[in-house]
Order: structure tokens, then sequence, then C-alpha cells
């Protein structure tokens, strides 16, 4: 297990991500089916349910990790038993079936995901909210060296949010870059 997962950075990362859905969203009168790319342990579902602003009928869980199924099924237990409003996948999220669309998808980790087939296959008007980072990594795929260059690469519409949110720690920093809108 890879306790980075629930470092201040990450969890904090997730949890603005939400608060910044929770206000796109508005008037929070439809329950949403909610697809996480890249979810990990589900820590961002976890979040969403327990902020309990966003109504959910359910959410999937995509991760490439087999080791990331068992471990994000059984920290959102409380909905996975309750007629599978959870359920995390083992799958690349390049080759999804898109044939029963999300309402709503959250992709935390876009640096990390080997091109673009993923967002590609996105049905139009899809919501989307998406982060970055500007922190080099071995394991990123796509760099951005600023918002305006992670905006660009993955355009949204509808009024979108772009953010930036500073991490500064004693010895070292980053920046972790939102995107919120829909798909053109």
């Amino acid at each position: 297990m890879n306790f980075d997962a629930f470092s201040s950075g990450q969890v904090q990362s997730k949890l603005w991500l939400v608060r910044e859905l929770e206000e796109f969203l508005g008037d929070l009168d439809k329950k949403y089916h909610i697809w996480i790319l890249g979810g990990w342990y589900g820590v961002t579902n976890f979040i969403i349910r327990t902020r309990g602003r966003i109504p959910v009928s359910k959410v999937r869980s995509f991760d490439s990790d087999p080791e990331c199924e068992p471990i994000a099924d059984a920290i959102n237990n409380l909905w996975v038993w309750q007629d599978w409003q959870f359920k995390a996948l083992t799958q690349d999220i390049n080759s999804l079936d898109w044939s029963d669309p999300p309402d709503i998808v959250i992709n935390t980790s876009v640096e990390h995901i080997h091109g673009r087939a993923w967002y590609d296959s996105i049905p139009a008007g899809t919501i989307l909210a998406l982060q970055s980072t500007d922190m080099p990594h071995e394991d990123h795929h796509h760099t951005y060296a600023g918002l305006e260059d992670f905006a660009k690469d993955w355009n949204l519409t509808t009024a979108p949010v772009k953010k930036v949110k500073v991490f500064e720690y004693e010895s070292w920093g980053f920046r972790r870059f939102l995107l919120i809108g829909n798909k053109p």
C-alpha cells in the first residue's frame, strides 16, 4: 500500500477539488453518476460522500493497479454494500466502455496517464474535474509550466473553473492545477 495517497498534499488536493465541484454544480437537485479515473484508493469518493453535498447515484473508480481495487472497496465499504453505490475496478482508463456514460468524470492524476484516449473518448457535454501538477516526477507523462498550459491542453467549456493551489513545505513545494467544466 502506498501511504502517499493519504499525504497532506493528496488529501488537500482532493478536498479542494470536491469543494470547487460542489460550487460549480450549484443546484444539486439530481443524483450524479460519477466516474473517477486513476482513482487509486478511493479517497475522492470518500470525501464526496462524507461531505454529503453532491447527491450521488453511483461512483465507479478506475485504476490500472490491481492492488487499489480491494483497498478502495474496503475504504468505501459503506457504499459498496449498499447496492454497489461505489465500486473500484481495475482497468486501463484509455480503454473504458463509454456506452453508459457518467454525468461527471473526475481525474486527479492527469499527469500520470499516458496518452489522451481517455479524454478523447468522453462524450461531449460531460462535466469534467481535472487536476495536475508542476511537480517533477519520473512517473509523470504530462508536465505543465502553469495553469494556462494545463487549461490549453484540456480545453473545457461552460464558464470553466481554472484555479491554482500552492503547496509549500519546509524544503520543497509544488502547484496543483484544477479545471472544472464541460467537455466540448
